[in-house]
């Protein structure tokens, strides 16, 4: 029972104090959606709009007749895939081996439907004869 009571008494005194033993609160950091010197493109709500590796019409389909499309380039930030503006073909990854997997994309559908986008040329490069 003392023991409780001085349990008590301890957390009172801290609670006056106004002692916290929480982790201390980091601070969120922004991460740039497209590379320096080029502009993301954004939606009609100002939230930068997003793409997927050779899926380049989600970014071209959104341009106006005044945009140069072959400044266009989808870019992975390290955290997502961004249309951006203005980026030199150089800078511009071509993402020759990257494949993406969209499952089950409409979450209301009972039966979901997996899609691949397959980079071109691909089925040149797998020799289906061996891996039966």
């Amino acid at each position: 029972m003392r023991s409780l009571l001085f349990i008590l008494v301890i957390f009172s005194v801290i609670a006056e104090l106004g002692i916290t033993m929480a982790r201390p609160q980091q601070k969120p950091f922004y991460i740039p959606p497209c590379p320096f010197g080029s502009k993301p493109m954004n939606r009609p709500d100002g939230e930068p709009r997003r793409c997927l590796p050779h899926q380049s019409n989600l970014c071209l389909n959104a341009l106006d007749d005044r945009t140069d499309a072959s400044t266009v380039c989808c870019w992975h930030n390290q955290v997502d895939y961004y249309c951006c503006l203005n980026v030199p073909t150089p800078k511009c990854p071509d993402y020759s081996n990257v494949t993406v997997v969209i499952h089950n994309a409409f979450p209301e559908s009972a039966f979901p439907v997996k899609t691949f986008h397959f980079k071109k040329g691909i089925e040149d490069e797998i020799d289906f004869a061996s891996s039966k």
